[in-house]
């Protein structure tokens, strides 16, 4: 991001420049120029959680601070690279409809009114929360690698309640709804930005493939004997064999619509799942996205996630960032 007064002053119809903490204020000389995506043209940040940083340091308060958006996100990285004027309106838990049309918080509009024929970027990673595989995620914790999982009813695993005859109760989601609700996505920004090089972002591997799962599976604990004056592990990974294999398959379902979804809408589609599943959240070494550490309040009456957990990290942010920018510099460069 641009400081203030380091390039020409936007149009009243360009995206504002917000202001960006420290390190990614950008000078007037942005590090790269792009031939074709002149220093101060605006670039406009869609998305949910991962496009938000959600978990990192320096929030920037937008479009609420509901939204745990990060200066330290791939968008802010981006543009300070580029030196773009941008408008960051992702927010974490944001659906395909919350870019649409809904109201995600009170008194935030739908993320695509921050399109318009000025626009001359757009990035977005979008359907995780359609799917609910974050919520389904947090909800597959478990007390062993052989389970059960914490959610009740003494479930083995998350999987022998979301494959009932057979069907899988998520696979159809994504095949369906989700399928549908990035399709419609990406229409809509076409028309709402028709001047915009669109680049749409996949997600990192949570969940890793069998080859890169070792021997004695993922599990780490996300209890041990502290839990009981309310700290927790750090980093855990608390999911049966089942449900890593189970949820990568979920994850790569995705995946595939998503790519599927862009190819159809003549969108560039950047695949990060296939080149992270070495630093998947089940990897103890260098990984791209946040184990699980659990927080407790009113005396382990209530536990949840803290921010980050699933989460791309600082490298998993930089690593995304850098992916980004080889497509935007592969388009307008």
């Amino acid at each position: 991001m641009l400081a203030a007064g380091s390039i020409a002053a936007p149009s009243a119809s360009a995206a504002p420049l917000w202001p960006v903490p420290q390190p990614y204020r950008s000078s007037a000389e942005p590090p790269e120029r792009l031939a074709n995506l002149p220093v101060g043209s605006e670039y406009v940040a869609l998305g949910d959680s991962y496009s938000a940083g959600y978990g990192l340091g320096d929030p920037t308060g937008l479009p609420t601070t509901a939204c745990g958006q990060s200066a330290q996100d791939y968008p802010h990285r981006i543009a300070a690279r580029f030196g773009l004027a941008l408008h960051d309106v992702t927010c974490g838990g944001a659906t395909s409809a919350d870019v649409l049309g809904g109201h995600q918080f009170r008194g935030v509009p739908p993320q695509i009114e921050a399109l318009s024929s000025d626009t001359r970027l757009v990035t977005l990673t979008i359907g995780g929360n359609d799917a609910d595989l974050f919520g389904t995620a947090a909800s597959c914790l478990a007390l062993s690698a052989k389970g059960p999982v914490f959610s009740g009813r003494d479930a083995p695993s998350c999987r022998s309640t979301l494959v009932r005859d057979g069907v899988d109760q998520l696979g159809t989601k994504i095949q369906a709804r989700v399928s549908l609700g990035i399709a419609n996505t990406l229409a809509a920004i076409r028309n709402a930005a028709p001047n915009a090089e669109i680049v749409f972002l996949g997600y990192p591997a949570i969940f890793p493939d069998a080859d890169h799962t070792p021997a004695k599976g993922c599990f780490r604990s996300a209890l041990d004997i502290g839990t009981l004056t309310g700290s927790f592990p750090t980093n855990s990974y608390p999911f049966t064999n089942t449900d890593v294999r189970y949820l990568h398959g979920v994850q790569e379902e995705l995946n595939d619509v998503a790519r599927s979804a862009a190819a159809a809408a003549g969108v560039r589609y950047v695949d990060v799942f296939a080149s992270t599943q070495a630093r998947s959240a089940c990897a103890t070494k260098r990984p791209y996205v946040s184990g699980v550490t659990l927080d407790s309040t009113n005396g382990l009456r209530r536990i949840d996630l803290e921010p980050g957990a699933l989460h791309p990290n600082t490298a998993g942010v930089a690593y995304l960032a850098r992916r980004a920018e080889a497509a935007i510099r592969d388009q307008l460069g």
